[in-house]
């Protein structure tokens, strides 16, 4: 098979978030790397670290790419249902 356009799927992502006001009140720009996966959470949630204060914040499933969530997934931790 052969790629015509290889379209959206390896542009590079990142989102603006605002820190809490009850935390810090940082802007920042969170980057595919920053993003972690929940550990233990159905359905899936993603976070990232504010690098001013250090505290979690929650980003919305929905505005990260498949593939960064992908990648986040790799280091998650699942139930072990036996």
């Amino acid at each position: 098979m052969k790629v015509l356009e290889e379209g959206k799927w390896k542009m590079a992502w990142s989102m603006e978030v605002v820190c809490s006001e009850k935390q810090c009140g940082a802007k920042l720009l969170v980057e595919e790397s920053d993003v972690t996966a929940v550990d233990y959470s159905s359905p899936a949630k993603y976070s990232c670290e504010c690098a001013v204060c250090g505290s979690v914040l929650n980003l919305p499933p929905a505005e990260i790419p498949l593939r960064v969530k992908a990648v986040a997934d790799k280091g998650k931790l699942y139930r072990d249902y036996d």
